[in-house]
C-alpha cells in the first residue's frame, strides 16, 4: 500500500503534517476527512523522491505555461456550460492538451475526481500549476452550482493578465534592446578600436589631451583588469541573488521598484490592476472578503502591497472595513480607497472594483506609453554622449597633431 506524505488544516485552523497508507490520493482525503482534516497538499512518497532526483538531475517534462492552462480552462469551461459532466468534460479536453505535463496533472486530477475528490480539492495538489486565486474560485463555483461561469471568467481573467504582462513586456523591450547595443557598443570600442588607436598616439608623441588620457586609461584598466570586474560582479550578483530570496530583499526591492522614476508607476498600476480586478473576480464569485483578502495578497505580485493587504486582513477580521485600512497606506491612491469606500457603503463592492480596475488597465497603457517615449529618446541621448566623448577624444590628438605640423 502506498504511503503519502500530506499537509492539512484542522477545524481549529492548525497546520498538520504527517504521512499516511492509503490505496489512492482520494482514499486518503476521504480518512482526512473524517479525522476532520482539509488536505492541502498530498504527495507520494516515491513520486516525492522521483522529483526531487528530477529536480537535482535538472530533468523533468516540458514547462507549463499560463496560456496552456488558460486553453484548457476555456475548453472545460464551453463543456461544463454544455451541461457535460465533469468527469467526461475532463477526459475530452485531455485530448486536446498538448503539453506532457499538464497533460499528467490533468490526468491526475481526473483520477481524483473520479474516485471521490472535489474538482478544487484535486486542482489544490497542484498548486504550481493552480494558483490559490484559482483553486478558491473554482470551490465557490461548485459550491453554488455555477461552475461552468466561474471557469469562463477564469479564462477571461487570465487572458487579461496574461495581456497585460505582455504589454509591459513589450513596452520594455526597445528601451532594453537600444540599452544592450548601447553597452556592446562601448566594450567594443573599447577593447578593439582604442588600443590601435592608443598605438598610434604612442609614436605622435608629445602630451595627449586630458580627455584623451582618460579614455586611454579606462580602456587600459578594462583591458588589464577585466577580470577583476567579471569576478566582482559575480560575487554581487550571486550575493545579491541569495538576499533577493529573503523576506527583507523581496520588500527592499519591490520598494524600489515603485520609487524608480518613469518605471515605478508602471508596477505601481500595475499591482492596483492585480488587486482590484481579483478582488472583484473573487467576489463576485461568492469568495467571502477575508478569504478573498488571503488570496489576493499572495498573487498582486508586490511584498510592498501584499503586506498592506495581509495587515488590512487583520483588521477587517476585527471588524474594521477595507476602505478604512486602505487608506493608513500612501501606496494606495486616494481614488481606489475612496471608490472601495462607495462600494462598501451601497452594498457594491464587485461594481466598485470592476470600475477600478477597468480605470487603471487604462491607466497603465497610458502610463507604459509615456515610458516608451520617455526612455527611448533618453537611452539613446546617453548612447549618443558616450560615443560622442569617445569620438572627441580620439580625434582631438590627431587635430592637435596636424595643426602642431601646419605650423611648424
Amino acid at each position: 500500500m502506498p504511503r503519502f506524505q500530506y499537509e492539512a488544516i484542522t477545524y481549529t485552523g492548525a497546520t498538520v503534517n504527517n504521512t499516511l497508507d492509503a490505496d489512492t490520493k482520494a482514499d486518503l482525503i476521504a480518512q482526512l476527512r473524517q479525522m476532520g482534516y482539509w488536505p492541502t497538499k498530498i504527495v507520494e512518497e516515491g513520486e516525492l523522491l522521483e522529483t526531487k532526483a528530477k529536480r537535482i538531475l535538472n530533468i523533468g517534462t516540458r514547462k507549463v505555461k499560463s496560456a496552456d492552462v488558460e486553453f484548457f480552462t476555456y475548453q472545460l469551461a464551453a463543456l461544463i456550460n454544455a451541461h457535460v459532466a465533469l468527469p467526461r468534460a475532463i477526459e475530452v479536453t485531455l485530448e486536446q492538451i498538448s503539453n506532457p505535463e499538464l497533460h499528467r496533472i490533468i490526468s491526475q486530477v481526473k483520477y481524483d475526481v473520479e474516485h471521490g475528490a472535489t474538482f478544487n480539492a484535486a486542482l489544490q495538489q497542484h498548486p504550481k500549476i493552480f494558483s490559490d486565486l484559482y483553486v478558491n474560485m473554482v470551490k465557490a463555483g461548485e459550491t453554488g452550482g455555477v461552475l461552468g461561469e466561474v471557469l469562463e471568467r477564469l479564462a477571461e481573467f487570465a487572458e487579461k493578465q496574461r495581456q497585460l504582462k505582455n504589454q509591459v513586456i513589450s513596452a520594455l523591450f526597445y528601451p532594453v534592446i537600444l540599452f544592450g547595443l548601447m553597452v556592446t557598443a562601448i566594450v567594443v570600442l573599447m577593447i578593439l578600436v582604442i588600443p590601435k588607436f592608443t598605438a598610434m598616439f604612442d609614436e605622435f608623441g608629445g602630451e595627449l589631451p586630458i580627455p584623451t588620457k582618460i579614455l586611454i586609461s579606462i580602456s587600459s584598466g578594462f583591458a588589464t583588469y577585466w577580470w577583476v570586474g567579471l569576478l566582482c560582479t559575480s560575487i554581487i550578483v550571486t550575493f545579491l541573488r541569495q538576499y533577493l530570496k529573503t523576506e527583507n530583499g523581496k520588500i527592499l526591492l519591490d520598494r524600489i521598484k515603485l520609487r524608480i522614476p518613469l518605471i515605478g508607476p508602471v508596477f505601481s498600476t500595475f499591482a492596483i490592476v492585480r488587486f482590484t480586478r481579483t478582488m472583484a473576480t473573487l467576489l463576485e464569485n461568492g469568495v467571502r472578503m477575508l478569504q478573498a483578502l488571503r488570496v489576493v495578497k499572495d498573487t498582486i505580485g508586490n511584498k510592498i502591497y501584499s503586506n498592506i493587504i495581509a495587515e488590512a486582513e487583520i483588521e477587517v477580521e476585527q471588524g474594521s472595513t477595507l476602505s478604512r485600512e486602505l487608506q493608513k497606506s500612501k501606496d494606495f491612491p486616494s481614488l481606489v480607497t475612496h471608490m472601495i469606500a462607495v462600494g462598501e457603503e451601497s452594498g457594491e463592492p464587485v461594481t466598485m472594483l470592476t470600475k477600478l480596475s477597468q480605470y487603471y488597465d487604462m491607466e497603465i497603457r497610458k502610463n507604459l506609453e509615456r515610458l516608451t517615449s520617455s526612455i527611448s529618446p533618453l537611452v539613446i541621448l546617453i548612447m549618443g554622449l558616450l560615443i560622442g566623448f569617445i569620438a572627441v577624444a580620439m580625434i582631438l590628438p590627431i587635430f592637435e597633431a596636424q595643426q602642431a605640423l601646419g605650423g611648424g
